[in-house]
């Protein structure tokens, strides 16, 4: 089996998940976390149903989180193929203390900070139940009960300030069980490389595997022998995109997962980028993207995200498309404001 050259992957270009509610999740989105709202459009293999885009103020190649619409389905079950949450870098611990104030007076049930290593995380759920995470590096010195005395303290906050601002997401958590063919089949196929090994402080059975590139673990997945298999719905992660400068790129490693017999989507031309999809050895959909050509290259940067905007193929679907979204509001009314359920007091053990 071939291995690709060094740095194909250049980290995350995107998370999709599932909403059961496009209004109720861009207050959330654009109101409480303060990400912009970078395209709407429709599922391109579902056009009937939305597609959201959110990221910073241009929409920068993983910055991005992207939502299915899709409100007839159950609420989803983390597991083997259903990824265990996000996280979003924040720029340091003053940072990350207003925000656990900021989202306690929105209604949000906090859990943290908690230490992970070098790190200090909160953790939440968004109005359909999925976990995220935000986190930042901290001294060595700080424990976790200093921590937590740190933070029993509100801090002023009447919105969310500049060194609050999201920008890149730092990692996703999808879950396994075999070490070493999860490292072999990342390694063959994305050229990533096992960075980090971590105990699980939240979960004594499990492990934390980092994988990425130059000296970012983006992927870091759960290790535990037995994990049960789990389901795509609202309120889960759908597919985990990385991120490739080239086409070129993208068709290397097409032809590794075509050398090594792994079942692929073929590249798809999304108009904004071109995605190649395949699952890793416990059921998690990866998406390879390209990182252009963007987001604005159908709109004008300052409208971003403040219409529907359909790909040329889609176009002379546009009155039956909209029409489908009026009734499917009709039929979901949103509820503002939502909610919340609470992050658990151990975030990151696996059930």
């Amino acid at each position: 089996m071939s291995k690709i050259s060094e740095g194909p992957v250049k980290g995350l270009h995107h998370i999709t998940l599932v909403t059961s509610s496009e209004r109720v999740n861009r207050r959330f989105y654009t109101e409480v976390m303060g990400l912009r709202r970078v395209k709407l459009s429709v599922n391109q293999d579902d056009i009937f149903h939305r597609h959201l885009f959110y990221g910073d103020e241009n929409g920068t190649s993983g910055s991005v989180i992207t939502f299915f619409e899709w409100p007839h389905l159950p609420s989803g079950q983390v597991g083997l193929g259903s990824p265990h949450h996000l996280a979003y870098g924040v720029k340091n611990l003053e940072a990350l203390h207003k925000w656990a104030t900021w989202l306690r007076m929105n209604g949000l049930r906090v859990s943290g900070p908690h230490r992970v290593g070098d790190r200090a995380s909160i953790y939440f759920r968004d109005p359909d139940g999925f976990l995220l995470e935000l986190a930042t590096s901290i001294d060595g010195d700080i424990d976790e009960v200093a921590l937590r005395e740190m933070f029993s303290e509100e801090v002023e906050v009447e919105g969310i300030t500049q060194d609050m601002r999201l920008s890149v997401m730092d990692h996703a958590s999808p879950l396994a069980t075999n070490p070493a063919l999860l490292e072999q089949f990342l390694s063959k196929t994305l050229g990533l490389k096992r960075l980090a090994k971590r105990e699980n402080p939240h979960d004594s059975q499990a492990v934390i595997l980092g994988f990425g590139s130059e000296d970012h673990d983006f992927l870091r997945y759960i290790l535990k022998p037995s994990i049960r298999v789990g389901f795509v719905g609202t309120g889960s992660i759908h597919h985990i995109a990385v991120k490739v400068e080239s086409d070129e790129d993208q068709k290397k490693i097409m032809k590794t997962l075509d050398s090594i017999g792994i079942r692929h989507s073929g590249i798809i031309d999304r108009f904004w980028f071109k995605s190649l999809y395949f699952r890793d050895p416990f059921g998690n959909l990866l998406e390879v993207a390209t990182a252009g050509p963007g987001y604005a290259v159908d709109e004008p940067p300052e409208a971003l995200g403040t219409r529907l905007i359909l790909p040329p193929w889609l176009e002379p679907e546009r009155k039956r498309i909209e029409e489908a979204l009026r009734l499917l509001d009709e039929q979901f009314p949103a509820k503002w404001p939502p909610i919340y359920r609470p992050a658990p007091e151990k975030p990151e053990k696996v059930e």
